[in-house]
C-alpha cells in the first residue's frame, strides 16, 4: 500500500538540530525512523524571538491570572514576543497533519511544563507552553504529541495511524476521489467511531447538493474529530467481525472457531490485536479479496513503522 507522507511540525531540537537551551539536541530513534516517511518542517520559537544558543532558562510565572514568559536570572519578559510570534507564525501555515513537540519546555511543552507564581521557586502545577498553547488553539483536534509520550507504542501507534490517515486526505480533489477516500477507510473509522462514521458517510453522500469546496471542509472537520480519540477494544472487534463476514461461507468450522477464540482473548488483553489482524489479512490474500486489501483498518501506516509485537490499540 502507498502511503501520502504527512507534514509534521516539530520542535527543531528533536533530532535536527542542537538549539536547547543548553546548546543540546535530543536524540530519538523513532523520529530518526520517521524522517524516511514524514515531511518535517521544523522549529525552535525560542530562537526564532531573538534568544541564542545557548541561554538561560525561561520559566513559566503566573502573575495577576496571567501566564508569564520569564528569564529565571535577567528577568527578561518574553511574553508578548513569544505570542505574537506563535499567533502570526502558526496562522501562515498550512497543509500540517500533525504535531511533535519537546516534552516540558515553557515554549513547546503539551500541558507538562512547569508553572511557577512570582517570587516561589518551587513549581505549582503544570500548563502548556506559550507556542504549544497557540497550538491547541489553533489546531484543537489535529493529532499532537510530545516525544516523551511518544516513545510509548502504543500511543506512538495511535498518533501514526492519526496522521497518516489525514495525510491521505489530500488525495482527495472532488466528489470521486471522496467516495474512494471514504470506502478505503471505512472499517477504520468504523473502529475509531460508529456514530462520527455515520456522519462522514452523510456528508459524502452530499444529499443538499452543496458544492465540493463546502463538502470537503464538512468531512475535514468531523474526520479530525473521529481521530481525536483512540479506538476502544469493543470498536476494534466490531470491525474485525465485519471483515470476517466477507468470508463466512469461504471458511471452515475450526478456522472460524480458532478466530472467535483469538477474539476473545484479545478482549481479555490476553494477545495483541496483530493476532487477530493476522488471521483477516491471511484470508484477504488467499481468497484475493481486492476490495478488503485496500483497506486501511489492517495497515494504516507504513509497515517499516512498527517495530513491537505489541500493535494497535491494545
Amino acid at each position: 500500500m502507498k502511503f501520502t507522507k504527512p507534514k509534521i511540525l516539530i520542535s527543531k531540537c528533536l533530532e535536527f538540530d542542537s538549539c536547547r537551551f543548553d546548546g543540546q539536541m535530543i536524540n530519538s530513534n523513532y523520529i530518526k525512523k520517521l524522517k524516511n516517511c514524514i515531511d518535517f518542517v521544523t522549529i525552535c520559537p525560542e530562537v526564532e524571538i531573538g534568544m541564542g544558543t545557548p541561554r538561560k532558562p525561561i520559566r513559566i510565572i503566573e502573575e495577576n491570572n496571567q501566564l508569564r514568559l520569564i528569564q529565571k536570572d535577567s528577568k527578561i519578559d518574553y511574553s508578548s514576543k513569544m505570542n505574537n510570534f506563535s499567533s502570526n507564525y502558526l496562522s501562515e501555515i498550512n497543509t500540517i497533519d500533525g504535531f511533535i513537540l519537546k516534552a516540558n519546555s515553557p515554549s513547546c511543552g503539551i500541558n507538562n511544563a512547569k508553572k511557577y507564581l512570582k517570587g516561589n521557586p518551587a513549581p505549582i502545577g503544570k500548563t502548556s507552553g506559550l507556542f504549544a498553547s497557540e497550538v491547541i488553539n489553533l489546531f484543537p483536534d489535529h493529532p499532537k504529541e510530545d516525544e516523551k509520550r511518544l516513545n510509548n507504542p502504543f500511543i506512538r501507534e495511535f498518533f501514526y495511524t492519526a496522521i497518516f490517515t489525514i495525510a491521505d486526505f489530500k488525495s482527495v480533489l472532488d466528489f470521486n476521489s471522496l467516495y474512494k477516500y471514504h470506502a478505503r477507510h471505512k472499517y477504520l473509522f468504523m473502529a475509531f467511531n460508529q456514530v462520527l462514521l455515520k456522519k462522514l458517510g452523510n456528508i459524502a453522500a452530499n444529499k443538499e447538493k452543496f458544492k465540493f469546496k463546502v463538502v470537503w471542509e464538512n468531512y475535514f472537520y468531523i474526520l479530525l474529530k473521529l481521530l481525536s480519540k483512540k479506538p476502544r477494544y469493543p470498536s476494534n472487534i466490531n470491525s474485525q467481525m465485519h471483515v470476517m463476514g466477507y468470508f463466512k461461507k469461504e471458511i471452515s468450522t475450526n478456522e472460524k472457531k480458532h478466530f472467535l477464540n483469538m477474539i476473545e482473548l484479545y478482549r481479555q488483553k490476553k494477545v495483541p490485536i496483530s493476532s487477530v489482524n493476522s488471521i483477516l489479512s491471511s484470508w484477504i490474500h488467499r481468497f484475493d479479496n481486492q476490495y478488503l486489501m485496500n483497506q486501511s483498518f489492517l495497515n494504516p501506516f507504513p509497515s517499516e513503522l512498527i517495530e513491537t509485537e505489541n500493535s494497535r490499540f491494545l
